[in-house]
């Protein structure tokens, strides 16, 4: 294990050993479990991944395990956290265009190709879609809040993109919630088919259920 010796005495004074700070370390440390857990909860699976699996991946002991995530539950939920928020980052670039009376299509389009670009890591698309729901009541509620909060965003961009919708923030809420769900189950299914479709296939599916939606909240606004 290529583990660096940490001390109190470091701890408590952040003394700067083998060229790097304390905290230095420990981020070095804490990325090496989220490099190991993304691969074999990608893999392996959550349920087939022991702390001493992810120490060996790591290479690192157990000590720095528990210090940092107390269990693999919580590390999880770290991985899964850390590649929806680079996925959220990729989709926002591709958004910062969205403006009243832009291009819903254009812009739809960019960001499901960040959003299925970032699934081809097979890792990545098994930690967000299969790995997290069903593991206990806390990982649920993480899991939720995470597809909460994609679906208003892709709301959010809808209606600014068309203000002229005539839709309640209950069914805007409800209608996100179902785009993002149906893009779940499409990514699932190409995951469990041999990840074989290729990103365009992706993008278009995705667009097609993004503009037909668009369509008729158009054709409502102008009765």
């Amino acid at each position: 294990m290529q583990d660096t010796p940490v001390t109190a005495s470091h701890r408590s004074q952040g003394r700067a050993y083998g060229g790097q700070s304390q905290q230095q370390r420990d981020a070095q440390r804490r990325q090496q479990f989220l490099q190991a857990g993304l691969q074999l909860f990608g893999t392996d699976g959550f349920r087939h991944t022991t702390v001493r699996s992810l120490c060996r991946e790591a290479q690192l002991t157990d000590r720095y395990f528990y210090r940092e995530f107390g269990s693999t539950e919580e590390l999880l939920r770290a991985v899964y956290a850390h590649c929806m928020d680079d996925i959220k980052a990729r989709v926002m670039a591709a958004f910062h265009q969205a403006s009243p009376g832009g291009h819903i299509e254009s812009i739809a389009r960019q960001g499901l190709a960040a959003f299925f670009n970032a699934m081809q890591d097979a890792r990545v698309a098994r930690v967000c879609m299969l790995e997290l729901e069903g593991v206990s009541a806390d990982c649920d509620r993480f899991y939720h809040g995470y597809m909460r909060a994609f679906a208003d965003m892709v709301m959010t961009l809808a209606r600014t993109v068309h203000p002229h919708w005539n839709i309640s923030d209950e069914e805007a809420a409800l209608l996100g919630t179902g785009f993002i769900g149906a893009m779940r189950q499409v990514t699932t299914y190409w995951l469990q088919s041999g990840c074989a479709a290729s990103v365009d296939t992706l993008v278009n599916t995705g667009l097609r259920m993004i503009m037909g939606m668009v369509r008729q909240l158009e054709a409502e606004a102008k009765d």
